[in-house]
């Protein structure tokens, strides 16, 4: 009886090992994923894969030294935020820069972006408030350091999020969240950096003290312009770069 007992227990034992081994293998994975995801995607936005560019499975998973898996898992991933596009016979592309493409973004972020900011406003704390006035000091540290795009992205990210979470409306802010990723890949092209990141500043200063102060109609109109603003420069620079003109404007869109 004894030694049936025993080998009872044991078994139970292996298999919440062989329970936690799998866990951990699949939080591995799933920490692979993300990190080939964050790759590609810095790598499609800053330019090192241009529009057009085939993204071969096999090669990335080489170079990277990991399988196949988290590759495919992260070009899915990256298809989902139109980064990635896949064509019969071809496979995975970097999608094309286009005025088209550029506008959904921008048009999407000027309707969804001060929504989430408003309900924010009305939901957030003294510990919210902390938060943004702690995210804005890093990016102005970033901006006088003159750091690298990427870090300023996170950083522009990291500011723009701390004023939405505290909506609680976590469907709109992985959407919101993918059209920051795709809308930085655009915001590389304008024409004079320096000047973007420094009217970038001051209207993340003005959106401060404006969420501070919990002062809705202000906070949703700096955000407004704040996203016509980076939108138009956006479309002027791609514009000219297709070689084509721009008619429509950022606010005139139907809803």
């Amino acid at each position: 009886m004894f030694s049936y007992i025993k080998a009872g227990r044991m078994n139970i034992a292996s298999r919440i090992r062989g329970g936690s081994v799998a866990k951990a293998l699949g939080l591995k994975r799933m920490t692979v994923t993300a990190e080939v995801t964050d790759l590609l995607r810095q790598r499609i936005i800053s330019g090192y894969y241009q529009g057009g560019d085939q993204l071969r499975q096999e090669t990335i998973a080489s170079e990277l030294a990991v399988s196949r898996i988290p590759v495919r898992e992260a070009l899915l991933q990256l298809e989902s935020e139109c980064l990635v596009i896949n064509q019969p016979h071809k496979g995975a592309m970097v999608s094309m820069l286009s005025i088209e493409d550029a506008r959904e973004i921008f048009d999407a972020r000027y309707l969804l972006e001060p929504v989430l900011v408003k309900a924010a406003i009305q939901n957030a704390t003294a510990a919210d408030i902390e938060r943004v006035r702690v995210a804005l000091r890093d990016y102005e540290i970033a901006v006088k350091r003159e750091e690298t795009p990427e870090e300023l992205s996170r950083l522009n990210w990291a500011l723009h999020n701390s004023m939405c979470e505290p909506a609680q409306r976590p469907r709109t802010m992985a959407i919101v969240a993918s059209l920051h990723h795709s809308a930085d890949r655009y915001l590389r092209l304008q024409i004079n950096v320096a000047k973007a990141q420094k009217d970038a500043l001051e209207d993340h200063r003005a959106l401060f003290e404006a969420f501070a102060s919990r002062d809705v109609e202000a906070v949703t109109t700096l955000l407004s312009t704040h996203i016509h603003n980076a939108g138009q420069d956006v479309f002027m620079r791609l514009g000219a770069l297709l070689g084509v003109e721009v008619k429509r404007k950022i606010l005139e869109i139907d809803v």
